[in-house]
């Protein structure tokens, strides 16, 4: 479960900014979720146009699914990690191999960061 609601609060993060290439290796946009899972990756002006156009994409879609009171919360949190997860999908589908190995790094650096701060599952029994 909390899991879940960090994978929302990562999702909110990305989805109410737009996507910051990060040029030699350094990030733009302060906080920026997207930035920080670009981070270490040179971006061509085509690859930071699609992103851009798909971060305000996925941010209408998440403004639209938080104005959505007659959902469940859980049922929220769940469509927003959906939405989180179609967009680091659709993400790496616009990098080279090369720009992929880093992006999952990042990727997988995150997961461990949310984890580190309380975002495990507790132990099965």
């Amino acid at each position: 479960m909390r899991k879940l609601q960090l994978v929302l609060a990562a999702l909110l993060l990305v989805a109410s900014t737009t996507a910051a290439s990060a040029q030699d290796g350094q990030r733009r946009g302060g906080g920026n979720r997207a930035a920080a899972l670009l981070q270490g990756i040179t971006l061509t002006a085509e690859q930071q146009a699609k992103i851009d156009t798909l971060s305000q994409k996925t941010m209408a879609d998440m403004m639209a699914l938080r104005a959505d009171s007659s959902m469940a919360p859980d049922v929220r949190r769940q469509k927003s990690g959906e939405m989180f997860n179609k967009q680091v999908e659709a993400i790496k589908a616009l990098l080279t191999a090369e720009q992929k190995t880093v992006f999952e790094k990042n990727v997988a650096d995150m997961q461990a960061r949310m984890q580190q701060a309380g975002g495990g599952r507790p132990p099965e029994r």
